[in-house]
């Protein structure tokens, strides 16, 4: 089973749960397949952001978020993810997604996936920055929230790590615009 199809399954059994709270961590099981592996037989270090693009998803659908973005048009984009990878994953090992929401800004939210093993050990750790983004512009996290009845929430403090990685990129991107990044 490719991914894709990964994805329509878990979009068929979640849109029939009930709408879980955008703090929870949620997980989505799965299995590491042949189609996954690289030439040393272990899992390509590229799927894991494709396993993580599982659980965000999974994480869309049963806040409620992506009911929310479709009926503004808008689509979730990744601006940018970092990638931690600590244990291999073979061939049919099964593995679990948990995605959290870390918190968010006024532009960007940050989740934080955990990849973990068949024995619950990590695996490997993806952080994504990312918005539902539509003609008119990114929507915020704040505007997301308050129609999924979640207004009334403040970002948690994001751990201090992820604060300067944001802080970097944004860095980044502001001397990409003035031409300063060869």
């Amino acid at each position: 089973m490719n991914l894709l199809l990964r994805m329509v399954w878990i979009l068929i059994r979640r849109f029939r749960q009930p709408q879980c709270h955008p703090l929870d961590s949620l997980r989505v099981r799965s299995r590491a397949l042949p189609n996954d592996l690289d030439f040393n037989m272990h899992v390509n270090n590229g799927r894991y952001l494709s396993f993580a693009d599982l659980g965000r998803v999974d994480w869309f659908v049963r806040t409620g978020c992506l009911q929310v973005a479709r009926k503004h048009k808008a689509i979730p984009v990744i601006g940018d993810a970092n990638a931690r990878f600590i244990r291999q994953l073979k061939a049919f090992d099964p593995f679990e997604v948990e995605t959290q929401l870390l918190g968010w800004n006024h532009k960007w939210a940050f989740l934080q996936h955990k990849i973990y093993d068949g024995q619950n050990r990590l695996a490997a750790i993806v952080v994504v920055r990312g918005m539902f983004w539509r003609k008119q512009g990114g929507m915020t996290p704040d505007s997301l929230l308050e129609a999924t009845g979640h207004g009334h929430l403040s970002s948690p403090e994001l751990p201090e790590w992820v604060a300067h990685w944001s802080q970097t990129l944004d860095e980044l991107t502001a001397a990409a615009k003035a031409g300063e990044v060869t």
